[in-house]
């Protein structure tokens, strides 16, 4: 008993320096709370003194002389701590538990302030290492869950946290949830399945996250306007229409010629000679044989057969398309239909296998600039400052959109979006409900850093609009709001024609050269 005492006395004694030194509290000896310290004795035998004044109290100790205070050899109070203390031993943990609630709950304000010295280094000694980690501690479903809910930015931040983390924010679906968001997505279904069959790895797993961030700052390079021009020189007149695939860019000149340019080099690989007036419009499709479809001033449509290889190249026109009397402006080919607008106020639908006008559609009453179809809907746009829309299966038009105050030279729609966009010599961009034929934004040099010159191309996708104008400039639209993300300059004259994917522009302009504006990062 007397070395237990001994042992709870040390303790005492150890306690009471540290509060001493780290305090300096000094109380009187009528003062309500006890001010403890050591006193100075052998190593087998502590004393307690206590002040010759406070009968009943806990035995205080102070730095006042041995002669003024009265040794205790058998303390009450010691000998009452080394019971309690080994009962506490004796408990199991639930009871320990509860005891510790309930004298939490007796404590004052000092009490706390004592115990916060005391246990501060000790809160987590004997728990594991994440004890603390949210994510650590829920079942997977659960933090899978919620780092579902987090953007991009945020789940890369979280991966940095620890090993834990940075395992459950690589987890492949995750990055295949966001990279196949609408946000995130290619516009085009076969650039988009491209990308993920070239980060396939041998075992037939998608990298979704090598996916995603690849997206990513490709997103981010358009809305900063970030990209690699090139330039493609050889035609000596302005260049009227572009188009291109995977390997080859096709521009059409006013000098009636069609240069085919590989794209990586930038050489030119063969000119087709069959207009003999300025072409002024193209479309091209197919991978190993390209067909292309040419309109010109000379009133007729050509349809082209190209054949390209590493070592040769070959070219021949499969069949002209007659039935127009005046410029052929615009036309847009879908399978094997084409849809023209003329300079003779009309828009013709064509069979491309035999070449047989199917129906003419004439309701414009001046020129036909611009025209754009799918399976529902003929859209056109003429120099008598309307936008027309028809049905496509009995060429009935169902409604004339009138806002302009120039000629429509071109535009966009998208049924599933409900929207039309149109571009005008008043150099002003239009947005327009197809269902409803209302104006439903406009955007202007003044108000939305628009174009100061006529815009002579459109195009659009699902999430953005390119245009191009006479003041040299090339311009990045959001669709959804018309805020503009980026212009582009690099043209020494008026932009004539335009076309892009998710990874490039490519533009043509009246200084006879064709640009390519790459933003693959």
């Amino acid at each position: 008993m007397r070395a237990s005492l001994s042992k709870s006395d040390n303790a005492l004694s150890s306690l009471t320096s540290v509060l001493n030194s780290r305090f300096k509290r000094h109380h009187s000896i009528d003062d309500d709370y006890p001010v403890i310290s050591s006193s100075s004795s052998s190593n087998d035998e502590k004393k307690i003194h206590v002040d010759s004044q406070a009968d009943h109290r806990v035995p205080l100790v102070t730095n006042e002389t041995n002669n003024q205070q009265i040794v205790y050899e058998k303390s009450v109070f010691s000998s009452e701590l080394v019971k309690v203390v080994e009962w506490f031993n004796q408990l199991n943990d639930r009871q320990k538990e509860t005891l510790l609630r309930e004298l939490i709950n007796s404590c004052s304000s000092s009490q706390w302030h004592l115990l916060s010295l005391l246990i501060a280094d000790n809160w987590h000694r004997d728990c594991s290492s994440d004890c603390s980690d949210p994510l650590a501690q829920l079942p997977y479903d659960i933090s899978f869950h919620i780092l579902s809910l987090l953007d991009p930015v945020s789940l890369a931040q979280c991966s940095r946290v620890n090993k834990l983390w940075y395992y459950l924010c690589s987890h492949p679906e995750l990055w295949r949830q966001l990279a196949q968001q609408k946000k995130w997505s290619f516009s085009s279904t076969l650039l988009d399945q491209q990308q993920i069959e070239l980060h396939t790895n041998e075992q037939k797993k998608a990298q979704w996250k090598k996916i995603f961030i690849e997206r990513y700052r490709l997103r981010s390079r358009w809305l900063n306007g970030r990209c690699d021009v090139k330039t493609f020189h050889g035609h000596v007149e302005g260049v009227s229409c572009v188009q291109f695939d995977s390997q080859t860019i096709i521009s059409g000149c006013t000098d009636g010629t069609i240069k085919v340019w590989n794209m990586n080099t930038t050489d030119e690989i063969i000119t087709l000679v069959g207009h003999s007036r300025s072409v002024r419009c193209l479309h091209v499709d197919g991978t190993n044989e390209v067909r292309l479809v040419s309109g010109s001033n000379d009133h007729s449509i050509k349809v082209w057969s190209i054949s390209i290889n590493q070592t040769w190249s070959k070219c021949a026109c499969k069949l002209t398309l007659l039935g127009h009397t005046d410029t052929v402006r615009c036309l847009v080919v879908r399978d094997d239909i084409c849809v023209s607008g003329s300079h003779d106020n009309s828009v013709k639908i064509w069979n491309l296998i035999n070449g047989v006008c199917l129906r003419t559609l004439s309701d414009h009453t001046d020129k036909v600039l611009c025209v754009q179809f799918n399976c529902d809907y003929i859209v056109s746009g003429s120099t008598d400052k309307t936008i027309k829309i028809w049905r496509y299966s009995d060429g009935i038009c169902l409604r004339t959109l009138s806002a302009h105050n120039g000629s429509v030279t071109c535009l966009y729609f998208d049924q599933e979006q409900d929207l039309i966009v149109s571009g005008s010599l008043d150099y002003d961009i239009r947005f327009w409900h197809l269902s409803t034929g209302e104006c439903c934004q406009k955007i202007d040099w003044i108000s939305k850093e628009g174009h100061r010159g006529v815009i002579r191309a459109l195009k659009a996708d699902s999430w953005r609009v390119v245009s191009g104008a006479d003041d040299k400039t090339i311009k990045v639209w959001d669709i959804r709001t018309g805020v503009r993300l980026c212009t582009l300059k690099n043209h020494t004259d008026g932009v004539t024609c335009l076309s892009f994917n998710d990874y490039m522009i490519v533009s043509g302009s009246f200084d006879g050269s064709v640009k390519l504006w790459n933003f693959r990062p």
